[in-house]
């Protein structure tokens, strides 16, 4: 990961050692941030106060660091605390349609393409890994080479809403097999309550075969 930090101070006359301090930042967003392989540009925003002495500085960030742009970090200089406002601006892949994909369409690795460009100015939770995005089914049209978000797909449901399911009911030495209607939509694993002939309500687990496995 290639890190480049930008200093854009107003007093020129600190005693903070700007190369030991690029250094510990440099450091301290290797260990940070999440995705190793991009590039990240660091630009500080706010100036460092005139006779500024920092011989082992520390930082902390203030708010999420999975949110590229404007961050706040603490620098802590012994006992006293500076407030730096950090850009962080980050290149690296994420994922595009590679043609037009209806709305609806269970979404295949052929429509998706990755690009490499700037992170922070993409939307919020664009996806950055194909295998996130595959079997996946898309809420609304998405436009070639428009950035896909998490936003914009759900994932391909094994159990619908009114759908009619076999449910399992387990004991420790039997199991029992039913027919009841599935009241919510769910994928491998969720939990969903259905609705029994009798009309009880009960809830199970999904299996991989879109059957609802009740524990006795």
């Amino acid at each position: 990961m290639k890190i480049t930090i930008y200093f854009l101070l107003f007093f020129l006359s600190f005693k903070v050692d700007a190369i030991s301090l690029t250094k510990e930042l440099n450091n301290f967003f290797k260990k940070e941030y999440p995705y190793s392989k991009d590039n990240i540009h660091i630009i500080i925003r706010t100036p460092l106060k005139k006779n500024t002495y920092c011989k082992k500085p520390i930082f902390s960030i203030l708010n999420n660091f999975d949110c590229l742009g404007l961050i706040d970090v603490l620098l802590t200089c012994s006992e006293q605390h500076y407030y730096l406002k950090v850009e962080i601006q980050a290149q690296g892949e994420y994922i595009v349609a590679s043609r037009q994909i209806p709305r609806g369409t269970k979404i295949q690795e052929s429509d998706l393409k990755i690009l490499i460009g700037r992170l922070d100015i993409l939307p919020t939770n664009t996806y950055r890994k194909k295998k996130d995005v595959i079997n996946r089914v898309n809420l609304r049209d998405i436009f070639p080479l428009q950035a896909i978000t998490s936003l914009m797909t759900r994932p391909l449901w094994l159990v619908k809403v009114n759908q009619q399911v076999t449910i399992i009911m387990k004991g420790s030495n039997f199991s029992i097999s039913s027919k009841a209607t599935s009241l919510g939509n769910g994928v491998q694993n969720d939990k969903i309550r259905v609705k029994t002939k009798n009309g009880k309500i009960i809830t199970g687990i999904i299996n991989k075969n879109g059957e609802v496995i009740v524990p006795l």
